[in-house]
């Protein structure tokens, strides 16, 4: 695994994805150390998030419905956050 990603890179990475300035959620980058522990520990696990990163935007409607379904209510954008976390997550995979 490579070396942890800091806040700073982190908040950098998605304030230029999308194109906000000065991102800061900090709840997000916990979110983001989870995803790296849950991939780093299990093939399986690895494997769903990183098809969660091809989905088309159909794919990431039925997602955000089944989270729904599930208790977790989450914004298109949260969606998208989400999925863009899992994505700089997954290059911290070794």
């Amino acid at each position: 695994m490579r070396k942890r990603p800091t806040k700073k890179s982190y908040y950098e990475y998605m304030s230029e994805r999308f194109n906000k300035k000065n991102y800061k959620n900090t709840e997000m980058y916990d979110t983001l150390l989870d995803i790296i522990q849950d991939a780093s520990s299990d093939d399986g696990r690895l494997m769903e998030l990183a098809e969660l990163t091809i989905m088309n935007k159909t794919d990431r409607l039925i997602y955000r419905n089944k989270m729904a379904c599930a208790g977790i209510e989450m914004t298109p954008m949260q969606v998208d956050e989400y999925l863009a976390t899992v994505e700089y997550g997954l290059e911290y995979i070794t």
